[in-house]
């Protein structure tokens, strides 16, 4: 396995930055996860680490050799797409070995078979092994899809969203396959998702990129409790963090330049409605109560604040409800999106 370092890489087409300036360091055996919005450039950062496309800017290096100018098929690394990109005419077998038959690689045929065997066991795969293609599940098709990385035993595996075109049960189903994967084989995977369960799930880091940049690079804990910016406050959480305007709150307790208050549903306290309600306490009215999800849907003066509860009671719209927001659980953050420290 390797490990990939991007150097302030910069990659343009036309007017469109589409990656701004961007370094970053994945460990040897690691698992990152891009996580962002369409166009924030996280197909184009693994292409540019892939060689598919020529920075403007800065070096990739891989195993801290300098790879910017290295040719693609020399940089030992796999590259696992959204399509599937199976070969129709052939088998599962013949797919998993096509990689193994071109002449680069010279690979005897006992030597395939026994690699085709392995990988094909690793994935559950062995018994349809004399499958068309065509005949295969979207879950299998994408299974075969990743063993065609695997049997070549890359350095490096970039992953396009690989699951994005699967229903919500199969993405679950390998989900947990890819994270029993990566323990197995302790691969150097760099992985592109904008779905934050596939982040929280699979990465030892997620890197949220935003407009080209690197805005944060951490454990998922690190990045759902500290966010450095409003967008990757927003980008985890479920439901989404509440984002209220300042002139909701006592401005004493609050850092200068402030332009959004934020707080995380669960830790809003709920507690009985109070005649006089005092400290931070309020009395909000609920809009909307989904008991399954524990969910509490209420309004603060026009505004729409949302809190998860576990409580084994029943809310009613209309009722009110006793909230306080802990001084400790807001995050502030200013007009550009900054998080200003407290």
């Amino acid at each position: 396995m390797a490990e990939i370092q991007l150097r302030n890489v910069s990659k343009r087409f036309g007017d469109i930055v589409a990656v701004d300036d961007l370094s970053i360091d994945v460990k040897d055996g690691e698992f990152v996860v891009l996580l962002g919005p369409s166009g924030a450039g996280k197909t184009t950062t693994l292409r540019l680490i892939a060689g598919l496309e020529k920075p403007d800017g800065g070096d990739v290096l891989i195993d801290g050799e300098i790879a910017t100018h290295v040719h693609p098929s020399d940089r030992d690394v796999a590259f696992i797409f959204q399509q599937y990109s199976l070969y129709p005419h052939l088998t599962v077998f013949g797919n998993l070995a096509f990689p193994l038959r071109s002449p680069r690689r010279r690979s005897s045929e006992s030597e395939i078979r026994a690699r085709v065997q392995a990988v094909a066991e690793m994935l559950h795969m062995e018994s349809k092994l004399d499958n068309m293609a065509t005949h295969l599940s979207g879950g299998e098709m994408q299974r075969v899809a990743i063993g065609r990385a695997l049997v070549r035993q890359p350095k490096v595996f970039l992953m396009d969203e690989p699951l994005s075109s699967l229903d919500a049960k199969l993405r679950e189903e390998l989900r947990i396959e890819l994270k029993r994967l990566h323990r197995t084989i302790g691969a150097t995977i760099i992985y592109v998702t904008h779905d934050q369960v596939e982040a929280t799930t699979l990465a030892d880091r997620i890197g949220i990129l935003e407009h080209g940049r690197l805005v944060q690079l951490g454990t998922p804990r690190e990045v759902y409790g500290n966010p450095v910016s409003l967008g990757a406050a927003q980008r985890l959480g479920s439901p989404p963090i509440n984002l209220l305007p300042p002139a909701l709150f006592d401005p004493a307790g609050m850092p200068a330049g402030t332009a959004t208050v934020a707080i995380r549903p669960e830790d809003i306290v709920l507690h009985d409605a109070q005649s006089q309600p005092t400290g931070d306490a309020l009395n909000l009215r609920v809009l909307e109560y989904s008991p399954l999800r524990h969910l509490l849907i209420l309004d603060r003066e026009g505004t729409a604040v949302v809190a998860t509860t576990v409580a084994e009671r029943n809310f009613t719209p209309g009722q009110s409800v006793g909230v306080s927001m802990p001084p400790r659980s807001l995050l502030y953050f200013r007009a550009d999106g900054r998080r200003i420290p407290t």
